[in-house]
């Protein structure tokens, strides 16, 4: 096959990939009917689904890494199987995105629930007994989301991390990589029917713990070195001014080869 030279315009062949982990093909079937009656209809939306109703197939994780291999949507809706989309309409949505669009372009992930920090709650929804939930400012940038609902853009090209698994944690996983990546992410004002309360067991603590050491270790102040040069990484300024000091990068270029030579690694 000849070179094919790429162009700046991304193509998609859907609007929407609507993704969804089930144990209860019922209550799916139900979430895709009020998709479609909303307005996501199959001309330009796919639905793409794990089927976990026997066994676990996929764990979220492992699951929505495939989901965002497999979409072909230009945005990746991921959801639970207990949602219905009976009260705001496709057409709302699509306002809140061209509304976060102009607050910030390199947006990468939006949901109904999120929180900026320890504090500040932004969400809207309404839970199985028709009782709705409103708090904070609408749309709002935020740094964690509740997974319930999502809403990814396929060209920030985002993924979970391969070292999780569980069914917990991911969408604050998700903004976290976002943020790595450049993007960021948004609580929308676009309500849905979320039929479930959530589950807080033994899974959820351990897949938090989990979560915080990854994270701890990734974000870990340290030397970075390349073929060509190395310099210092850490969150604190000053500490970071005073590492990329040339004599601090000397003792510590002397400190690891000792160290090393002390090992018999060289």
């Amino acid at each position: 096959m000849p070179p094919r030279k790429i162009s700046k315009q991304e193509t998609y062949k859907f609007q929407y990939s609507i993704c969804t982990l089930t144990n209860n093909l019922d209550e799916y079937s139900e979430m895709i009917i009020s998709f479609t009656e909303a307005g996501f209809g199959e001309n330009d939306c796919e639905y793409l689904y794990s089927d976990n109703s026997v066994q676990n197939e996929f764990e979220a994780f492992t699951g929505i890494n495939r989901f965002l291999r497999e979409a072909k949507g230009e945005y990746v809706i991921i959801c639970h199987q207990d949602v219905l989309i009976k009260l705001d309409q496709r057409e709302k949505l699509e306002q809140q995105i061209d509304l976060v669009g102009k607050l910030d372009p390199k947006w990468g992930v939006l949901g109904n629930a999120g929180v900026n920090n320890l504090f500040n709650v932004s969400m809207k929804y309404t839970d199985g007994e028709m009782k709705s939930y409103h708090k904070g400012i609408l749309p709002s940038r935020v740094y964690s989301l509740d997974e319930n609902f999502l809403v990814l853009k396929a060209s920030a090209n985002l993924a979970v991390a391969g070292d999780l698994s569980g069914f917990h944690m991911y969408g604050t996983d998700i903004c976290l990589v976002a943020e790595c990546l450049g993007y960021s992410a948004f609580s929308i004002d676009f309500n849905i029917i979320h039929k479930g309360k959530g589950t807080v067991d033994e899974s959820f603590y351990s897949l938090s713990d989990n979560l915080q050491r990854k994270y701890r270790k990734f974000f870990r102040p340290r030397y970075i070195r390349t073929t060509i040069t190395r310099f210092y990484l850490s969150s604190n300024s000053f500490i970071n001014a005073l590492m990329n000091l040339g004599i601090m990068k000397s003792i510590s270029r002397f400190y690891y080869k000792a160290r090393f030579r002390i090992k018999g690694k060289i």
